[in-house]
């Protein structure tokens, strides 16, 4: 499925664990369910930049995905 700039996703899976850690900029890691905005698309590696934030508008995690790495759906 092809996405669009701010489109908003669920993780439906993870198939590697990001290596980004956990500090100031991403206070958690993803989880599958987790429902995220799409702030960039990447062509050459191919990949989103996704944010989730909570509730208040905080940033949980702003991570970059390639293709391999997690599946998404399109939140309705």
């Amino acid at each position: 499925m092809d996405f669009k700039q701010y489109d908003v996703v669920r993780l439906k899976a993870l198939n590697e664990r990001p290596s980004t850690p956990v500090d100031e900029f991403n206070l958690r890691r993803p989880r599958v369910g987790d429902i995220a905005t799409i702030v960039e698309i990447y062509s050459s590696p191919s990949g989103y930049e996704l944010e989730c934030s909570d509730a208040n508008g905080i940033t949980q995690w702003l991570i970059a995905f390639g293709p391999a790495e997690a599946e998404l759906e399109l939140c309705q």
